[in-house]
């Protein structure tokens, strides 16, 4: 006898209606029914795999002719969807210090690239249909990839979702994660398998349903059954003989359990968990040793526009794979290594599949792991398929990542049909339901009395389709006997029933004659009474009309009149509202016009008042400033005249050291020039460093300007104390000269030495690169023939082909860098030859810089000596000859920023020579201007010493003059704020506060001339109705009598004078000639 199965729901079938068998086998027969629609019901349990057909049990015709249209259309080929998840970098790595090779474009994408190292080629970059960041959530990965395919599987289609990568990537956690709920509320870091069971029952929450899962582990190529309670319980593959054609397998023994909520799936799902084989290595602390399918069925009711209920199932597949590793790496030993190799055998058949698959070979070599043939419908077969490959952006794990993507990257080509599994009615599911459960009563009643027999799954098999075939031949028999029987008993039946009908024939005629002569007086009456109530009805009909007409009457009158009321209140509100307005607006206006009144006149007095204190108060300065003034040039003027003698005797020292300046920088222009024709073009750095010299030089010539022009309109409003300032700016500016000059000679130095080190490491680099790209070349050849040999031969003619190819793109590459180098080189040399050139434009440029400097500088000089008693006159000459010196210098420094921006690319070795010239002449030059320097100082401390009390006074007057002046523009400050501001802002306040003018809103309603009626209809009295109404047919029927025809009229006159209803009268009213003829016929009987 068959045992029992291991089925851990009770009672329930498909939800609100359905009932669940209490044990396994016939949602076996479900599931199996719904991969295959055209096989036989096949039940399953823990124990056996043996078949059961009834032979009572037959699917319908229409199911049938179904079933064979759903295998007849073709299915269209789609290809695996693969997705690509990278996890973020864990604290192995982070303290490895690994660096991160993996870049995606945002959290969410489609290409992902990888970094392959300096000494590659450049990065590889995939394609795939998604590619998540590890910033994305695992909401995220479930609401992007797993609810679509959620989706379709309710939709009646089998649904693959398997992830693949290396140990500690992140698998279990995608699938898995974290399976603890909260309330009800899952947690954050939920996988896939808890989110799809909550979302698979808040969908089916308004459906008939019912779910079932399974859970089964792949460990060292055995199955196990991680629900069941025996774990020593081990499964085996099968061909399922039905699905042929179709990648069909079935597990033998596998358990089944239907859960009614997600909690419940979840509950199953953590007890499977704790049974799964895991072991800690060095990449995983947690490693999976082993592979998982989490399988999910869905039985749900529909129905069809016809309203025929039917039950369509679909299937979803939740595979974590375990991680492939490098035992070396991974640090596995003994049991370990054995299931390291055992993991990546199959992986690697898992691969192999995937090639066949995608080459189109002959071939598929699904046999040759386990693992392919539990996948083996979702590879190729008609499932829809998700592949989710994780990997880690880490540089310690780039060969694995390399695998997992290429593998990844193969599989997006494996193309499936995917095929909606065929549906089942409900009666012939409730039939399947109702011979189990009766069969496995027996069974059940006789396992409890042990009086059954027990046989082998085979005997019993066969028995069981021998006692069916006589059972039928039986049947057959007792029922050709039964109807031959009730056949003879119906024949005798039938003689003694026709005499007696034959007696009772003759009875009923008598009595039915009289029976029709009570019938017929009958009828007369009838007639009459019905004529009767046909006149009334009409009458009734009529009055009712009238009725009707007077009321639509009333009713449009009614509605013009309350339309016509309701517009004269909107015109009388819309009056209202008119008055309202004006009245607040008349209120506004009147108080805005007092409030304005008195704020004009209290505004008015306060500026009356403020200015005439202020015109006393200006008054009184004006006149003691005049006092002073009048008494201090007075003093002053004999001071003047003796700084002018003073001054005049040292000019002529300055001539004599403006000569001696002048042979100098002649002989050092002409040396230098000589040297400079040597020094090379600048580069680009160097230009940044002579712009910020220039630009500093034209700023230190724009400040001078400003200084000299400044002091000389203070020099006109202060007299001797602008004097001895513009001599100490003077000295400024030959400082600042001096100083920048010598800074831009240090700069050259410097930016020259660095632009000699730059080439030589520059030329040693691209040297060292060149040998560099020479020997990895070598070195990758000989790698190449190495490899090539140590592969198979199966192989050989692709890896020729491969090595040619990487071999002439290696040369290509190589001397395209080789090329370039040397341009660079070429380029290089020629940077330097311009350098020289403009390098002698640039040292021409500054000298003539120096020259007008210092020819600007005596010219100054001697101005302000041979023009000082004409100060006035000549005070406008001097600030143009100040503006020229700024104009032309800034003028000489654009040009010379302009050439070099555009020609200064390189800079090349300063010769030695330059450098120690420049050094001597720029020496000399230091000394002869620190002699001049002395010479001026020594003169203008005459200056000083005649000037000092001249420019004691000159401050103390200032003093007074600032501090009076203060006084003075006080309040005039002060009466611009206490005056114009006040009155603005009355301007303002009137300006805003303008008389508002009504304005018109349209809604004022204009005179209107109502017109509505002043009567309403009544009816007319019904006797008036009901006489007009007879009179009209009275009329009527009078003109058909005297249109009716002479036969017609005849055959009335000779029916007249019957009295009693007979037959022919019901004949008459069918106005037919034939029925008179009967009535005729009848009367003379």
């Amino acid at each position: 006898m068959a045992g029992a199965t291991r089925s851990q729901a009770a009672a329930g079938g498909l939800r609100k209606a359905m009932t669940r068998p209490p044990q396994r086998t016939r949602a076996s027969i479900l599931s199996e029914r719904a991969d295959s629609p055209a096989t036989a019901l096949r039940p399953s349990n823990a124990n056996t795999t043996r078949s059961i057909r009834s032979p009572s049990v037959q699917p319908s015709t229409g199911l049938k002719r179904k079933e064979r249209e759903s295998e007849l259309q073709p299915a269209e080929r789609t290809n695996i969807h693969v997705v690509v998840r990278c996890r973020g970098r864990n604290d192995r790595e982070v303290k490895e210090n690994s660096g991160v090779v993996v870049s995606t474009p945002g959290v969410k994408g489609t290409t992902l690239e990888l970094s392959m190292g300096p000494n590659a080629m450049g990065n590889k970059e995939y394609h795939f249909d998604k590619v998540f960041s590890p910033a994305a959530d695992q909401a995220i990965i479930y609401e992007d990839v797993v609810a679509p395919i959620l989706n379709e599987m309710l939709s009646g289609f089998n649904c693959t979702i398997f992830a693949y990568g290396q140990t500690g990537t992140g698998k279990t956690y995608t699938m898995s994660g974290d399976m603890e709920d909260t309330l009800g509320l899952l947690s954050d870091a939920a996988g896939i398998i808890p989110r799809v069971l909550y979302s698979l029952f808040k969908k089916l929450e308004d459906m008939e349903s019912s779910v079932k899962c399974s859970f089964i582990e792949l460990y060292n190529e055995e199955l196990r059954d991680l629900l069941s309670s025996e774990d020593g319980t081990k499964l085996k593959i099968y061909e399922d003989g039905a699905k042929k054609g179709n990648h069909g397998t079935m597990v033998q023994g596998m358990g089944e359990t239907y859960i009614h909520s997600a909690s419940a799936g979840i509950k199953l799902l953590q007890e499977g968990s704790y049974k799964r084989q895991v072991a800690a290595t060095k990449c995983n602390d947690l490693s999976s040793r082993s592979h998982t399918v989490f399988t999910i069925t869905v039985f749900v009711k529909r129905k069809t526009e016809k309203g025929e209920e039917y039950i369509s199932s679909g299937k979803l597949n939740l595979v974590d794979l375990a991680g492939s590793e490098n035992i070396q790496r991974s640090g596995a030993e003994n049991k370990r290594a054995t299931e390291a190799g055992l993991i990546n055998k199959s992986l690697l058949t898992l691969g192999r599949v995937i090639n066949a698959l995608v080459d189109g070979g002959p071939h598929i070599p699904y046999r040759e792991s386990k693992l392919t043939r539990l996948l083996q419908d979702s590879l190729g077969g008609r499932t829809k398929t998700c592949i989710i490959a994780t990997v880690s952006p880490a540089r310690s794990n780039l060969e694995e990542t390399i695998s997992t993507l290429d593998y990844a990257f193969r599989a997006k080509n494996i193309r499936n049909k995917p095929q909606i599994n065929s549906t089942i009615s409900k009666k012939t599911m409730l039939r399947e339901f109702t011979t189990e459960i009766e069969k496995l009563k027996c069974e059940l009643i006789a396992t409890r009395q042990r009086n059954g027999v027990y046989l082998s799954s085979g005997a019993y098999e066969e028995m069981t389709i021998e006692s069916e075939s006589r059972r039928i031949l039986i049947e057959e028999q007792r029922a050709k006997i039964e109807t031959m029987e009730a056949n003879l008993k119906n024949k005798v039946q039938e003689l003694f029933t026709l005499t007696s009908n034959f007696n009772d024939i003759k009875k009923d005629n008598e009595s039915t004659k009289l029976l029709l002569d009570q019938t017929e007086d009958l009828l007369e009456k009838t007639d009459i009474v019905l004529k009767n109530t046909k006149e009334s009805l009409e009458e009734e009909s009529m009055l009712r009309k009238a009725h009707q007409e007077t009321e639509q009457s009333l009713y449009s009158i009614g509605t013009s009149l309350i339309s016509t009321l309701g517009k004269s209140v909107a015109d009388a509100d819309g009056l209202h509202s008119k008055l309202r307005r004006r009245s607040d607006l008349h209120a506004l206006n009147k108080k805005t016009w007092q409030s304005s009144t008195s704020e004009v006149l209290n505004v008015s007095r306060m500026v009356d008042e403020r200015i005439a204190a202020f015109q006393s108060q200006q008054s009184k300065l004006l006149e003691d400033l005049s006092a002073k003034m009048e008494s201090f040039v007075t003093q002053e003027l004999g001071r003047v005249d003796a700084g002018h003698s003073f001054i005049s005797q040292a000019e002529v020292l300055f001539e004599s050291a403006e000569i001696e300046t002048k042979e100098q920088t002649t002989e050092c222009r002409n040396e230098m020039n000589e040297v400079l024709e040597e020094i090379k073009i600048l580069r680009e750095d160097v230009q940044e460093k002579i712009s910020e010299g220039l630009g500093g030089l034209s700023a230190a010539a724009e400040r001078i300007s400003g200084e000299v022009i400044n002091e000389l309109g203070r020099f006109h409003r202060q007299l001797h104390s602008s004097y001895i300032s513009l001599g100490e700016e003077f000295k400024s500016v030959i400082d600042i000269l001096v100083s920048s000059l010598r800074l831009q000679k240090e700069d050259i130095h410097r930016l020259r030495h660095q632009l000699h080190e730059a080439n030589s490491r520059a030329t040693g680099i691209n040297e060292a690169t060149m040998l560099k790209l020479q020997a990895t070349l070598d070195e990758e050849r000989a790698a190449t023939e190495t490899e090539r040999t140590a592969l198979l031969s199966e192989i050989k003619i692709l890896l020729d082909r491969s090595a040619k190819t990487q071999s002439e793109r290696l040369d290509a590459k190589v001397n395209s860098i080789r090329s370039d180098m040397e341009a660079s080189h070429d380029i290089l040399k020629e940077a330097d030859t311009k350098f020289g050139e403009k390098m002698d434009d640039w040292e021409f440029q500054e000298d003539k810089i120096i020259t007008g400097v210092l020819s600007s500088e005596s010219t100054i000089q001697r101005k302000i000596d041979e023009d000082w008693n004409h100060f006035d006159s000549r005070n406008n000459k001097i600030q143009e000859t100040a503006r020229a010196v700024h104009r032309e210098t800034e003028g000489i420094v654009n040009t010379q920023m302009e050439g070099i921006a555009t020609q200064m690319q390189a800079l090349d070795t300063f010769v030695m020579r330059a450098r120690s010239q420049n050094e001597i002449h720029h020496d000399a030059r230091i000394r002869t201007l620190e002699n001049l320097t002395c010479t001026i100082r020594e003169s203008y401390q005459g200056i000083h010493q005649n000037l000092d009390v001249f420019g004691i006074q000159a401050k103390t007057f200032r003093d007074k003059v600032l501090d009076e002046n203060e006084t003075i523009l006080e309040p005039i400050g002060n009466l611009t704020e206490d005056i114009r501001k006040p009155l603005e802002e009355l301007q303002s306040n009137f300006q805003s506060r303008s008389l508002t003018e009504y304005t018109k809103t349209g809604e004022t309603p204009e005179k209107t001339q109502y017109d509505y009626p002043s009567t309403l209809p009544r009816t007319e009295p019904h006797g008036t109705l009901i006489a007009r109404m007879r009179g009209i047919e009275e009329q009527d029927e009078n003109s058909m009598d005297n249109n009716a025809s002479p036969t017609i009229h005849s055959n009335r006159l000779f029916l007249s004078p019957v009295k009693s209803p007979t037959k022919a009268m019901v004949y008459q009213d069918g106005g037919n000639e034939g029925g008179r003829y009967k009535r005729r016929r009848e009367t003379a009987l």
